[in-house]
C-alpha cells in the first residue's frame, strides 16, 4: 500500500513536468516560427492593395453607318480565367449556401475559430499527419491569394497571422467578395462569374437555387465533385449544401427537396480550355495577343485583367471570311491551285482614313489546321513575291523624280550584264508588248520591260527607298538589284493594303493599327492609339498614282475589279509560273490586298491576278463597303506635270558577242526613236557601226496610238494628232466613273475638251 501512495505524486511530477516543457517548446516553436515567419509575411499595403488575376479580354469595334459603336468579344487570355463581380451583383443564395458549406460562423469570429482549430488539430496529431483542416473563410482567401496550399504548420502560422491582419484591413463583406471571385470551381474556372458561364452558360446574378449549391460545393474538392465527370458525387455534395442551409435556416426543408431535383449543369458545360480561348478572327486575334505580349510582357496579358479594343470590324471580318472561303473553295475544286489545305489565299483591310485594319483572313480552313498567317507572317518570312502589285512604288519613285503619267519609255527587248559573262534577258508577260509606252499605259497593261528602264532610270536605291517609305518596312528587306522592278522581295497583303492606301489618301501614311485602345482592371485608359498620319508623297505625286491606277480599272489589266461598283484603283500581280497571284486595290475609303497561290511555292499555271484575286476583291469591297455607308471620292486631276519626259540616256551595255542586234525605223532604215510607227529588229554582223538616228519621224507625226491626250493641265500640240481616252457613250474626256472607254486619235486642233457629264459617281 506505501508503494502505491507513493507512486500517485511521482506521477503527477513528472506530468507536470512534462506539460512545462511541453508548453515551453510548443511557445518556443512558435515564437520563433513567426520570427522566422515576419520577413516573409506580406506587407499591410499589400494585403490592402489586392489585385486578383483576372484574364484579360480582346474585343472588336464595329461602326455601323449610323455612327454608333459596338463590341464583340474575340478571345480572353488567362492562366486562371477570372472575372471580377461585386458582391452585390451575386446571388444571396450563393452567398448564403458558401457561409452555410464553409464558414457558418463567418460573421461571428474575427478571421480564426479556435474551437474549429482545436478539433482538426486533435485528429491531425492522433492520425499522426496532417488530415483535416479548420480553416475558415478568411483563412482560404489568405492561402488562395497569397500562400501555397501545402499542408505544413509552417504554412498554417502564415496563414493565422495573415487572417487576423485580414480582418482587421477589410470587412466581412469585402472579404467574402474576394472569396468568390477568387476561389477555383473546377475546369479552369476561378471565381463565382466564370464558374457560372463554365456550367451553366449564364451570368451569376441569374443563377438559380440548385445552381447556386452545385457551386458553394465544389471549392474543397473541384476534381472529385466534378459534376461533369462525376455527376453522383456532384449531387450528393450539392444535397449536403442544400442541408447546410435549412439547417442554418436559409431555406424550408420543402425548398431544399425541390432544388435536390434540379439539372446539374447546363448541356456542353466545361470544354473551354484554359489559357487562349479565340472565338472569332483567330489570325488577326492572335496577332494582337503577340503585340501585346511584346508590350507589356506575359505577367500583365495572362494576369492584368486588361480590356482590348482593337480596330477590327467584326461585319466586316464576315463579309472577308465569306468572300475568301467562297472563291478558294472554287478555285480548289477547278484545280487552278492545289485542292488540299496547301492551296491557299489571305486578305487584308486597311482603313484609308486612319489605317486601322478592319478585316484579316490569314488562311481558309479549319483553324486547327492553318494556323499559320499568310496576311501578315512576320519575320524571319514576311510574305511573298509581289510580282507586279510592286510595280505602283517604281511609278510613284518616277513621278517624285520629275516624269508624268505621259512619260514615254521602251519595251522592247534588254539585256543587262549580271557578271561572270553571264546576262539577265527579262521579258514582257506578252509579246505583243513592244514599242513605246506612256507609264499611264504600262503600268495598265503591266509592262515589265518598261518598269525595268525605269528602275534603271531612277536607280533602285531610290525605288527602295520610295518603296520601304511607303509602306513602312525597312528598306533593307527590298533586293538591291535591277530586278526589283518585277516585284522579287517578299512582302505581306497587310503591307501592300497600308503602302496603296497611302496612294488612296493623298499621300499621307498611318501606321497598321490593330489595338485602339486599352483598359486596365479598373477601367481606367493605359493606351490609345494616336492615329496621327505622317506625309510621306507629295499630294500631286499620290494624285496622279490615283489616276494611273484607276486606268488598270477601266482599261487595264484589273477590269474584273471594275464589278465593286465603285471608283477605284489597283493592281495585279502574277509571279513566274503563277506561283503568286494578287490584286491589290482600293477605294477612296478603303484599302485591300488579295493573294493566292499554294503553300509549297507549286506552280499555279492559269493563275493571273486578275481571274484569281480580282474578283474576290471586289464581292468584299462592294459589300464592306455597303456595310460601312462609306461613299467617298477621289480628287480630281492628275497632278502633276512632267519635269522630264524621256529617260536618261542608258549606258550602253552590249553582250561582248560575235553580233549585235538592234531595232530599227522600218521607214527609214535608221535608229528607231520613240515616234517610230514600225520598228523590226536586225542583226548587225561584229564591227559594222550602227545606223543614223530616225529623221523621219518626230513629234509632230508621231502615230495617234503613240501620243497620249494631255492631263493635269498640259497644253496640247498644235500640229499632229493626240490620243485621248474617251467615254463611248458621251464622246467625251473619260472621268474616273466612265464605265466604257477607248483610246481614240484626233486631229490637234479637234480633240475634245470638255470631261463627260454623263457618268457621275456611281
Amino acid at each position: 500500500m506505501y508503494k502505491r501512495r507513493a507512486s500517485i505524486p511521482g506521477f503527477f511530477l513528472y506530468a507536470s513536468a512534462l506539460l512545462v516543457v511541453g508548453g515551453c517548446a510548443l511557445l518556443g516553436f512558435i515564437g520563433g516560427a513567426i520570427g522566422r515567419l515576419h520577413n516573409v509575411l506580406p506587407e499591410q499595403m499589400l494585403l490592402r492593395g489586392y489585385q486578383p488575376a483576372l484574364a484579360t479580354e480582346i474585343f472588336s469595334t464595329d461602326r455601323k453607318p449610323d455612327g454608333s459603336v459596338g463590341h464583340t468579344l474575340l478571345a480572353r487570355v488567362y492562366k486562371e480565367n477570372r472575372e471580377y463581380v461585386p458582391l452585390n451583383k451575386l446571388p444571396v443564395q450563393l452567398r448564403q449556401a458558401t457561409i452555410a458549406i464553409e464558414d457558418r460562423r463567418f460573421y461571428l469570429h474575427r478571421g480564426i475559430s479556435p474551437r474549429d482549430m482545436l478539433r482538426a488539430a486533435w485528429v491531425d496529431i492522433t492520425g499522426g499527419r496532417v488530415q483535416q483542416g479548420a480553416s475558415t473563410l478568411t483563412q482560404q482567401v489568405v492561402r488562395n491569394i497569397w500562400l501555397s496550399h501545402e499542408r505544413t504548420w509552417d504554412r498554417k502560422i502564415k496563414e493565422i497571422l495573415l487572417a487576423l491582419e485580414l480582418e482587421r484591413v477589410y470587412s466581412k463583406d469585402e472579404i467574402l467578395e474576394m472569396y468568390l471571385n477568387e476561389v477555383y470551381y473546377g475546369h479552369g474556372a476561378y471565381g463565382a462569374r466564370t464558374a457560372a458561364m463554365t456550367y451553366f452558360g449564364k451570368d451569376p446574378s441569374k443563377l438559380g437555387l440548385a445552381e447556386c449549391a452545385l457551386l458553394a460545393g465544389l471549392p474543397q474538392r473541384p476534381t472529385s465533385n466534378d459534376p461533369i465527370r462525376h455527376p453522383k458525387t456532384a449531387k450528393a455534395r450539392r444535397d449536403d449544401v442544400l442541408q447546410a442551409m435549412v439547417r442554418e435556416r436559409y431555406l424550408t426543408p420543402s425548398q431544399a427537396k425541390e432544388a435536390s431535383q434540379a439539372r446539374l449543369v447546363a448541356p456542353g458545360a466545361g470544354r473551354n480550355p484554359p489559357g487562349v480561348v479565340v472565338s472569332r478572327a483567330p489570325h488577326f486575334t492572335h496577332l494582337v495577343i503577340r503585340q501585346l505580349k511584346d508590350w507589356y510582357g506575359e505577367e500583365a496579358l495572362y494576369r492584368g485583367g486588361l480590356r482590348v479594343y482593337t480596330s477590327l470590324d467584326i461585319n466586316v471580318q464576315k463579309i472577308a471570311q465569306r468572300e475568301m472561303d467562297r472563291g478558294i473553295e472554287s478555285l480548289r475544286r477547278r484545280g487552278a491551285i492545289r485542292r488540299s489545305l496547301k492551296g491557299q489565299g489571305a486578305l487584308a483591310c486597311v482603313d484609308v482614313h486612319d489605317g486601322r485594319v478592319l478585316a484579316m483572313v490569314g488562311g481558309v480552313g479549319p483553324w486547327e489546321k492553318v494556323q499559320y498567317n499568310r496576311a501578315y507572317p512576320g519575320p524571319p518570312y514576311y510574305g511573298r513575291q509581289p510580282g507586279s502589285s510592286f510595280k505602283p512604288y517604281v511609278w510613284c519613285t518616277a513621278l517624285e523624280s520629275g516624269y508624268s503619267p505621259n512619260s514615254v519609255f521602251s519595251a522592247n527587248p534588254l539585256s543587262l550584264p549580271m557578271g561572270n559573262g553571264k546576262y539577265w534577258s527579262p521579258k514582257n508577260f506578252s509579246p505583243r508588248q513592244s514599242g513605246d509606252y506612256t507609264l499611264r499605259h504600262a503600268l495598265a497593261q503591266s509592262v515589265n520591260l518598261v518598269s525595268v528602264r525605269v528602275v534603271r532610270a531612277v536607280t533602285v536605291d531610290r525605288v527602295r527607298e520610295v518603296a520601304a517609305r511607303i509602306m513602312n518596312i525597312p528598306q533593307s528587306r527590298l533586293d538591291p538589284y535591277v530586278s526589283l522592278a518585277l516585284g522579287v522581295s517578299s512582302v505581306s497583303p497587310l503591307e501592300q493594303a497600308s503602302g496603296y492606301a497611302t496612294f488612296a489618301s493623298g499621300g499621307l501614311r498611318y501606321d497598321r493599327t490593330l489595338i485602339l485602345e486599352i483598359e486596365n482592371y479598373w477601367g481606367h485608359p493605359i493606351y490609345r492609339a494616336p492615329l496621327t498620319p505622317t506625309r510621306v508623297l507629295d499630294p500631286a505625286v499620290a494624285i496622279s498614282m490615283i489616276s494611273m491606277l484607276g486606268s488598270v480599272v477601266t482599261s487595264g489589266t484589273g477590269r474584273p475589279a471594275a464589278a465593286v461598283g465603285y471608283a477605284s484603283g489597283g493592281k495585279t500581280g502574277t509571279t513566274q509560273d503563277g506561283r503568286d497571284a494578287w490584286w491589290v486595290g482600293f477605294t477612296p475609303d478603303l484599302s485591300t490586298a488579295v493573294w493566292v497561290g499554294n503553300d509549297d511555292y507549286s506552280p499555279c499555271p492559269a493563275a493571273t491576278g486578275s481571274g484569281f484575286c480580282a474578283p474576290i476583291w471586289a464581292r468584299f469591297m462592294r459589300e464592306a463597303m455597303q456595310t460601312l455607308g462609306y461613299k467617298g471620292q477621289f480628287p480630281e486631276g492628275s497632278g502633276v506635270r512632267a519635269t522630264r519626259q524621256k529617260p536618261r540616256e542608258e549606258p550602253q551595255e552590249e553582250k561582248p558577242q560575235k553580233s549585235r542586234t538592234v531595232t530599227l525605223c522600218a521607214d527609214s532604215g535608221g535608229l528607231a526613236g520613240p515616234h517610230c510607227p514600225h520598228t523590226l529588229e536586225k542583226t548587225l554582223p561584229p564591227g559594222d557601226s550602227s545606223p543614223a538616228p530616225c529623221t523621219l519621224h518626230g513629234p509632230s507625226t508621231r502615230p495617234a496610238a503613240r501620243t497620249p491626250a494631255p492631263t493635269g493641265g498640259g497644253a496640247a500640240p498644235e500640229s499632229g494628232t493626240v490620243t485621248a481616252l474617251i467615254c463611248t457613250d458621251s464622246g467625251q474626256l473619260a472621268g474616273p466613273h466612265c464605265p466604257h472607254t477607248e483610246e481614240r486619235s484626233f486631229p490637234a486642233s479637234k480633240a475634245p475638251k470638255g470631261k463627260c457629264t454623263v457618268h457621275g459617281e456611281p
